[in-house]
């Protein structure tokens, strides 16, 4: 990395200089977004890191989640900060890591310009609010280590020996912590895979130092394979459990989205695909696409192997039957490393770059102006309400799952559910749910944030007589049904103004 930083430019701005601007730039626009409520899915990891606990049904104890331990051991690190946006400056680093290395990557292969213009391109990726970087959540954590061991395994493929085993061996590390962050980011395997495959066949790397770069990356990923499973066997939560939180019940919900009305995941797919064109993402992936066909697919190593990384995480989105914004994300490494490589030699590419910038701009603008107006959401109101109403103990549970509503309340729910989809994946027919709210560990609040029959989960309205049996309405917030435990009484706090 020091050859980057060192490296003179013929302007006055030298490219260490240039980055440096870059770097300070993410940062003040990252610190800009951290104020504000959590988003949901910064609310349940949260949750799931507070009460983490060695032992339990679940991965990491009482709640369950389907995220890797790197994830999860994040947000623990910001639970010990006693204000819940903290977790949003942890992501300020990380955005700041993808710049330099996606810099020094381009600046390895094609020098000054191609830093440059991949700095850039990733400077614009990681701070733009139509892809949610500044909300703390895999991607933005995953992204960033896919690029820096890409950028390391660039250095390892371009030096011989010792040096190049060392420069793989860390890019194996990085890699397999992007994995688990978020498990489907095995993007820097497959770069280097394609990396080295091509530098081989194309007799551009001697096939004795490409096994020594393979077996140093391969250590490197094992190292961290090895740390995942000893904190299963510490834990003592059993391979079958790690793997179904980790991938099996990916497979599973699936089957619930695929099972259910797909007009919600279309739109929001429509709403992707209108994402990938507004950042730049989808207009420099067909610009690449199209100079390959050009060139007859002819090109230097590192071209298949952004190619190749490219069809993989683009293949990965689309199986992934969701389709949020932030998944977008996957793809930003692969096109600020394309922008950089490309940008000096085609105008084409300088363009679509070009765009990427005044995009990534003025969507600060508009989302900078939007936070300052924005007032606190109705799942935050109902949970404050909720917490202004009980009583040290009291424990709570929304039906089915809206975790920023329930970290609001600051109480503890019994249900081991945060989240929508594993309510109806895990307990598909709600017996688990029923049996709690006619338990003796029943929560003393249920709030019903939708329907109680929301896709058509109780057809025959047996959760909803449990509700009426053990619970009565005490209020509706913010649109809410709020309910409490027969027998109890509460002081109420003024309903707030939604």
């Amino acid at each position: 990395m020091s050859t980057l930083l060192l490296a003179p430019s013929r302007g006055r701005v030298s490219t260490r200089q240039f980055v440096a601007v870059l770097v300070g730039a993410v940062i003040l626009v990252g610190l800009a977004f951290v104020p504000g409520p959590l988003h949901p899915d910064e609310a349940g990891y949260l949750m799931v890191a507070r009460a983490w606990h060695l032992g339990g049904p679940n991965l990491y104890g009482h709640y369950f989640v389907d995220r890797p331990p790197a994830l999860i051991a994040l947000f623990r690190v910001a639970s010990w900060v006693h204000w819940d946006p903290f977790v949003r400056v942890l992501t300020v680093p990380f955005a700041a890591l993808f710049v330099v290395s996606a810099a020094w990557a381009a600046h390895q292969l094609v020098g000054d310009r191609g830093a440059r213009w991949a700095g850039a391109a990733a400077a614009a990726l990681v701070v733009t609010p139509l892809v949610q970087p500044h909300e703390a959540d895999g991607e933005i954590f995953a992204a960033p280590l896919v690029m820096l061991a890409a950028a390391l395994t660039i250095a390892a493929v371009r030096r011989r020996g010792g040096r190049a085993g060392g420069f793989a061996v860390l890019a194996g590390l990085a890699a397999g912590l992007a994995v688990m962050t978020k498990q489907n980011f095995a993007d820097a395997f497959v770069f280097a895979a394609a990396l080295l495959l091509a530098s081989v066949v194309q007799h551009r790397l001697p096939w004795r130092d490409g096994l020594i770069v393979t077996l140093g990356g391969l250590a490197g990923g094992t190292v961290v394979l090895l740390g995942a499973v000893g904190y299963v066997v510490l834990t003592r939560v059993g391979v079958t459990t790690a793997w179904f939180s980790l991938f099996g019940f990916r497979g599973t919900a699936l089957d619930v989205i695929a099972d259910s009305s797909l007009h919600a995941p279309f739109d929001r797919g429509v709403v992707l695909v209108l994402l990938a064109v507004l950042t730049g993402i989808l207009p420099v992936a067909v610009l690449l696409l199209r100079e390959g066909w050009r060139c007859h697919f002819s090109g230097p190593p590192v071209a298949w192997a952004v190619a190749a990384t490219m069809a993989v995480e683009v293949a990965g989105i689309a199986a992934g039957g969701s389709y949020w914004p932030h998944y977008l994300l996957q793809l930003a490494p692969m096109t600020a490393l394309a922008v950089g490589l490309w940008a000096p030699h085609l105008r084409s590419v300088r363009l679509a770059g070009t765009g990427v910038l005044v995009s990534a701009v003025v969507a600060v603008v508009v989302g900078l102006v939007g936070t300052a107006f924005a007032g606190p959401s109705s799942g935050q109101q109902t949970g404050e309400w909720i917490r202004a109403s009980g009583r040290p103990g009291d424990t709570a549970t929304v039906l089915y799952g809206n975790a920023q509503l329930q970290e609001a309340t600051g109480m503890a729910s019994p249900y081991r559910q945060l989240w929508s989809l594993p309510t109806r994946t895990i307990d598909a027919h709600l017996r688990h749910l029923r049996a709690l709210l006619a338990g003796p560990r029943r929560p003393d609040w249920v709030v019903v944030w939708s329907k109680i029959d929301l896709w058509n989960i109780d057809p025959h309205g047996a959760t909803r007589l449990e509700l009426a049996t053990h619970y009565h309405l005490v209020r509706r917030v913010c649109g809410h049904q709020v309910w409490l435990r027969d027998g109890e009484h509460r002081n109420l706090a003024p309903p707030p103004v939604c």
